[in-house]
Parts: structure tokens; C-alpha cells; sequence
């Protein structure tokens, strides 16, 4: 991406070579990532660039110094994200008796986020027929993730029941061809047969994180990485955590560890007993 705004900027005159880059370079380049990408986005592609010049200037191919990449492409700072915030077991038990109590869609919706661990798009996106038992108190769901890949979640007796339950007060059939189409959670609007959207549920989850009293910034996504902490801290191996959320990269699921290995160092806090 560099190498093409060096060849193709005209403020700088473009054509430019690797070789003739020079600190303006790196400013405006910043500048037009910075109206380009959110925050966190134009870090990261900065941190790299860094990094490949500080390594083009050691072997002699560019003339920046390290030091003047340090403030001229100097990643924005970049604020708390609310997804990775994590939740309690008990604030989100709150959550859950905050919707049980006011909703059994919302209650539902909830428990299948946090009993499946799923994006807020697979979840809108679940039908009524993608849920199946595999066998003795073995279901799994069908889920689209990233991509459009296909995976199959496990997910507890408990949760299934709930499920059912919840297609049956909304008038519909576990059974039934056409209801199997349908989605699993729908919207209060368009007839029965409109799905929710990402947004409503963004709003869900933020109404039932108010309701019980939870301050920090929460949101569909803040779930998922409480499942993704939760079996780290339980220690389920990587591979497990990684299929069950849908990590293409076991990267992404490594974050997951270390978070577990933060809360262990701190496992301390957790005994109150007066010393």
C-alpha cells in the first residue's frame, strides 16, 4: 500500500522509488491513512511500516533514520475497544436475569450468544432449521461465519431446551419444512418473518448491560471474548477454543490465553480472607 501512494500521490510527484522516500513521505502517507481507516487500523499498518524501514534503512536501501520514524509515522493512539471488554460470570448472570425478567427473546438471544459464543452477524443470520441433534444430548448449529464458512457449534442440553422453548412461544415448529427457513430471532416488525438486525442486537446487549448496572463499555462482541476467556481459563487446548469460535488464524485465539494467564496472575485478588 505504501509503495503504491509513493507511485501514485501527487503531492509528493509520484513515481517515486523505495529508495527516494523521504520523512514528508511518511507524514502525508500517515495523514492519508488517518482519513482513511479507524485508529486501530492505521496502528497497525504504521507499526509495520516501521519495521520493514527500519529494516530497509539497515541494509542500506533507504536513507530514514529509525528515529525520525519513531515520531513521523507514529502510530494515533487508539482508544479502549468495548468488544474486548470481559464480563463477570456475575455480571453476566445480571444480564441474563435482566432479560428473563422483560423479554424471552432478548433472554434467549443472550444465553445462545453466550452459550455459543457467536458474532453478532451469525447469530441474526441463524434459522430455525439450523439447529440438530446429533446424536444422545448432542446438539449442534449450523453457523455461517467469516467468509461463509460453515461450522457446527456444540451446544448444552440446557441451552437447547431454551431454544425450543422459545420457538414454540413464538407459534412456530422445530418440525415444520417452512418454519425451518425462517429465523430463529425475529424482529418485532415486518410481519414475524423479519430477522433482527446487527444493530438491534448491539442494542439488546447495551439495554441489558444498563439494566444490570454494568458500567464499562459492553457490547455483542464483549460476550464472545467472555466465552473465548471463560475455556481459556478453564483450560480447553487452543485447538478446541479455535474451532468452536471459528478462528481462521489460532493467533486471533491466542489472545484468549494470555488473557487467562493475566487473570491467574491476579488470582490473588479473588481471596478476601482478612490477613
Amino acid at each position: 500500500m505504501f509503495l503504491r501512494f509513493l507511485e501514485g500521490d501527487s503531492r509528493i510527484g509520484g513515481r517515486r522509488s523505495l529508495g527516494e522516500v523521504t520523512v514528508e513521505d511518511l507524514s502525508l502517507y500517515r495523514e492519508h491513512l488517518l482519513g482513511t481507516y479507524a485508529s486501530a487500523t492505521v496502528a497497525k499498518k504504521l507499526a509495520v511500516l516501521r519495521r520493514f524501514l527500519t529494516f530497509t534503512y539497515m541494509g542500506g536501501v533507504t536513507g530514514v533514520n529509525p528515529e525520525a520514524l519513531r515520531f513521523f509515522a507514529k502510530s494515533p493512539k487508539v482508544g479502549q475497544d468495548p468488544s474486548y471488554n470481559v464480563l463477570t460470570e456475575e455480571e453476566l448472570g445480571r444480564m441474563l436475569s435482566a432479560a428473563r425478567a422483560r423479554s424471552h427473546r432478548d433472554y434467549v438471544l443472550l444465553a445462545v450468544l453466550a452459550g455459543a459464543g457467536l458474532r453478532e452477524a451469525e447469530i441474526v443470520n441463524l434459522k430455525i432449521g439450523d439447529m440438530r441433534e446429533a446424536g444422545e444430548e448432542q446438539i449442534l448449529v449450523r453457523v455461517m461465519g467469516k467468509g461463509s464458512k460453515i461450522r457446527a457449534v456444540p451446544i448444552a442440553p440446557d441451552l437447547w431446551r431454551l431454544i425450543q422453548r422459545h420457538v414454540l412461544l413464538t407459534g412456530r415448529s422445530l418440525t415444520s419444512h417452512a418454519d425451518a427457513r425462517k429465523p430463529l430471532f425475529v424482529s418485532r416488525e415486518g410481519g414475524g418473518d423479519k430477522p433482527l438486525t446487527t444493530r438491534a442486537v448491539r442494542y439488546i446487549v447495551k439495554k441489558y448491560a444498563n439494566s444490570a448496572g454494568i458500567t464499562k463499555a459492553i457490547s455483542p462482541h464483549s460476550i464472545r471474548h467472555t466465552v473465548g476467556t471463560n475455556m481459556a481459563v478453564n483450560e480447553a487446548p487452543l485447538l478446541v477454543i479455535q474451532q468452536f469460535l471459528g478462528h481462521a488464524d489460532p493467533k486471533t485465539t491466542l489472545r484468549y490465553i494470555r488473557r487467562a494467564e493475566e487473570l491467574a496472575s491476579k488470582a490473588y485478588t479473588y481471596n478476601t480472607l482478612p490477613l
